[in-house]
């Protein structure tokens, strides 16, 4: 028996406002459906006696520490700048004026 049906599907598109093909929906309703019996099957499985672990490996963090270094001064920053106004990066425009 189908554990999503097509009108479920097309009804969470609609919440994601996603537009979906006749087809897409159909196949989309197949594999959720897959992956939900697949949920179950797990889910059935007796775990009785068995200790919950959130991780079954035991490492820790395994980063490095952090080390306060000296940054780039202003003028190192800008020093490699194709271009720069006022002490700052010149970039093209993108937005029109006014915005």
């Amino acid at each position: 028996m189908s554990q999503i049906s097509r009108d479920d599907v097309a009804h969470l598109a609609r919440l994601a406002r996603l537009a979906l093909t006749d087809d897409e929906l159909d196949g989309f309703a197949g594999q959720l459906d897959a992956i939900l019996t697949h949920v179950s099957t797990i889910a059935a499985v007796d775990v009785t006696g068995v200790e919950a672990t959130d991780n079954p490996l035991k490492d820790v963090n395994v980063t490095r520490p952090d080390e306060i270094v000296a940054g780039l001064t202003q003028a190192q920053a800008l020093a490699a700048a194709p271009r720069t106004a006022e002490n700052r990066f010149a970039v093209p425009q993108i937005l029109g004026e006014g915005q």
